[in-house]
């Protein structure tokens, strides 16, 4: 009984979806949108957070083993005013509204269990996420009135989703 369900155990965690399996490469060349048009007006893509920064300041926050859990990534794909990913330890997903350069962020699903602070900072500002920026691969997330943004970059493979956003 007990082999068989260490064996059970087994299966069920080697079948489930990391994102470890995908490759976290940047994108040297311009993003493309879904379908296929360069555009600074839309956020279409697969993203990775790369910096917060505080824009008053200029203080930069960059990734560390220590503030990522051992190097951790948020990464975010937009799609058709919806968006799915991981931050850090958790899988997310939502919906967004994207007017010229404004972007209100109206959904967003996903959990803060054993998020390290890297997952956090991103967590505590996507519902302040008021406008984009986007210059050739990357794309910046202004919040707090324009005084801080999330710096992200685009990803060459396009992230793979296990959860996705529905109304329904």
């Amino acid at each position: 009984m007990k082999r068989t369900f260490l064996f059970l155990l087994f299966l069920i965690t080697s079948m489930g979806c990391s994102k470890d399996q995908f490759s976290w490469i940047y994108s040297d060349r311009n993003p493309r949108s879904q379908e296929g048009s360069i555009s600074s007006l839309n956020v279409n893509g697969s993203w990775i957070v790369t910096a917060y920064e505080n824009l008053e300041t200029g203080k930069i926050t960059l990734k560390t083993n220590e503030n990522s859990g051992g190097g951790m990534d948020i990464s975010i794909k937009f799609y058709d005013n919806t968006f799915c990913g991981f931050n850090t330890t958790n899988e997310i997903e939502g919906h967004y509204i994207l007017r010229d350069t404004s972007l209100k962020i109206d959904v967003y699903g996903g959990s803060k269990v054993g998020q390290p602070e890297w997952g956090n900072m991103f967590s505590d500002s996507i519902y302040s996420i008021d406008s984009f920026q986007r210059t050739n691969s990357e794309l910046k997330l202004f919040y707090n009135h324009h005084k801080n943004c999330v710096v992200l970059n685009h990803l060459r493979q396009d992230l793979v989703c296990t959860w996705t956003y529905s109304a329904y």
